[in-house]
């Protein structure tokens, strides 16, 4: 009998721990393991982002110095200032020298033969193309006692007339970028962190040898993947057996790649350490339960089905869960180191969300540099006018008030574009407060519904539910506005929107979860297939007025309070926003 009873306990307890543990270990290894690899992609992909960034402020610079009017004038000193004040300016450049497009030396900001340096441009393709107009950048060389690295960035001077008439040449100093490679490493002394050529030479090496011996990455498919622009994270076997764990990304417009990588065994050792760990606790577990299972199988199999339960909330994504104290045993402590176990998960978490917004930011720092280069261009040239209407005996006043207010409109742009930017680098804190989703819907309706009638637009309500939520209402205000303003720009012959709340179980990142489903659906001319899976882009927009940042923020903000946002539309038949919120406790009304 007692044989029977502790095989049927062994059955009922031992094994479904067993079980349970199994598909743990298993899970736990895998989602730390692509929390690794996301988090060393992340890190390759905003390196890349500031080295972009580099190479991007570079060429700008110098394109837009070599577009100034004093540089292919008559007067040195012009020249010889502007190039000597980039140079003080700016230490990235090393050198400058404005050649003539005989290349013979102009004038240059160190001591150079009047003849320019032997063979630095040849008449050959690249001569040619300076000659055409197109910029060209050399590869890396190695200069000095030091072996620093630099790069020779030539670009055409033209006149007036757009004629040729010389050449800008800086010599640019890459050190900064070595050192960013160094700290781009990730572990010990067999990890890697290195900038290579489209034909896998090694331009910056963490092993600085391999790159003074002219050496190449030896992997062929990792490097065919950068030149085909592809970024990724993965698990490879090098040429001596060694299993490595790599991430990578191209470099713009350079057609050079970044590798960051270690040994799998180096990568992975708290991984291992942890399933280990998690293992012999578990085992540990299961004998303990097997032998007590006698006396005090009801008190154990309820605080197992409590760990189990707690285990596969855990194991859905739910890292702020936190399994109770289940008492003073072994499932206790095991249920403490799952705790433990889930926090420093959340701690992965929160770091890679940290490397997505620095990357996301490094993005929108790109375009608005794009954005802010031409009322910038625009207000040097008006000034440059300014300047030269100044200096004329007889001054047009009218001319000046016109200039000056091109100027000042101009600035008012860059301010524009800058506020926009910090909206979205800075959002401001929610004040979370329990409210009912249909006034603040009723609400935001009744303040549009006369402008609405008369353009012939009608809004149909229907609530199923009324639930509460946890939400910050203004924000809430400046999305359904945001939604209802869109739907009326795509009706403007008129139609209808359809309001819909109801409350229903969504699969969430914690399991089933209550959430409140508001639908807004319009009767316009629906979104194009190219551009809708581009609809929450930061600036982007379809409205020649628009900013594309109201759809963007929008999806910030739901996002912020635990919710997301679907959109489903095709052209001619309309278009449907659904919001996902989280409900707060007890709140069906």
């Amino acid at each position: 009998m007692l044989s029977k009873l502790l095989i049927s306990n062994l059955v009922l307890v031992a094994i479904p721990l067993l079980l349970t543990s199994y598909f743990l270990v298993n899970t736990v290894r895998t989602r730390v393991e692509n929390i690794i690899l996301e988090r060393s992609q992340a890190i390759a992909v905003r390196s890349t982002g500031q080295i972009e960034l580099t190479l991007q402020n570079v060429f700008e610079k110098i394109r837009l110095v070599a577009n100034l009017p004093s540089l292919y004038g008559s007067n040195l000193m012009d020249k010889e200032i502007i190039i000597n004040s980039l140079v003080q300016e700016f230490e990235i450049y090393k050198e400058i020298t404005i050649l003539n497009k005989h290349l013979g030396v102009v004038r240059s900001s160190a001591y150079i033969a009047e003849n320019g340096r032997d063979g630095i441009i040849k008449k050959n393709e690249v001569y040619r193309g300076l000659m055409a107009g197109e910029s060209h950048f050399s590869g890396v060389q190695l200069a000095g006692e030091e072996k620093l690295p630099l790069i020779n960035v030539f670009e055409p001077i033209a006149n007036s007339d757009e004629e040729i008439v010389g050449i800008l040449w800086a010599k640019v100093d890459l050190k900064a970028i070595w050192d960013l490679v160094d700290n781009s490493k990730i572990g010990g002394e067999q990890a890697e962190a290195f900038i290579i050529y489209s034909n896998g030479q090694y331009i910056a090496h963490t092993e600085r040898s391999k790159v003074l011996g002219e050496n190449f990455f030896p992997e062929s498919a990792i490097v065919e993947k950068i030149n085909q622009g592809i970024s990724n994270s993965e698990i490879y076997t090098n040429s001596a057996g060694v299993q490595m764990a790599a991430a990578y990304a191209p470099i713009a417009p350079t057609g050079w790649g970044l590798v960051i990588q270690q040994p799998v065994r180096e990568a992975f050792a708290v991984v291992d350490k942890m399933q280990s760990q998690i293992k012999m606790l578990l085992w540990f577990s299961a004998a303990a339960a097997a032998l007590i299972a006698l006396l005090y199988s009801q008190n154990i199999l309820r605080p197992v089905a409590r760990l189990v339960e707690g285990i596969n909330r855990i194991s859905t994504g739910d890292l702020r869960y936190r399994i109770e104290p289940l008492g003073r045993d072994e499932i206790s402590d095991l249920a403490g180191h799952i705790n433990k176990m889930s926090a420093k998960l959340r701690e992965f978490q929160i770091k890679l969300k940290r490397g997505e917004r620095l990357e996301t930011l490094s993005k929108l720092a790109s375009v608005l540099s794009h954005e802010i280069r031409n009322p910038l261009n625009s207000m040097v040239i008006n000034m440059q006018i300014l300047r030269r209407e100044f200096n004329k005996s007889k001054i047009d006043v009218n001319k000046m008030e016109h200039y000056n207010k091109v100027v000042v409109n101009e600035i008012k742009r860059v301010d524009e574009l800058v506020s926009n930017f910090l909206l979205i680098a800075r959002p401001a804190k929610l004040e979370f407060e329990r409210v009912q989703i249909g006034p603040i819907l009723d609400e935001v309706i009744a303040a549009q519904l006369p402008g609405l009638l008369t353009k012939g637009i009608r809004i149909e309500r229907n609530y199923l539910d009324n639930p509460a939520l946890m939400v910050d209402t203004n924000k809430i205000k400046q999305v359904t506005l945001n939604i209802i303003i869109n739907a009326v720009q795509a009706m403007p012959g008129g139609g209808r929107i359809f309001v819909k709340v109801k409350g229903e179980k969504n699969m969430g990142a914690s399991g089933a979860q209550d959430m409140a489903v508001i639908s807004f659906k319009d009767t316009g001319k629906g979104i194009k297939a190219n551009e809708l899976n581009q609809i929450f882009d930061f600036y982007f927009s379809t409205k020649p007025d628009g900013t594309g940042l109201g759809l963007a923020v929008a999806q910030q903000i739901i996002e912020e309070h635990g919710g997301y946002i679907k959109v489903r539309s095709k052209p001619g038949q309309g278009t449907s926003f659904i919001l996902y919120l989280p409900l707060a406790e007890k709140n069906i009304v």
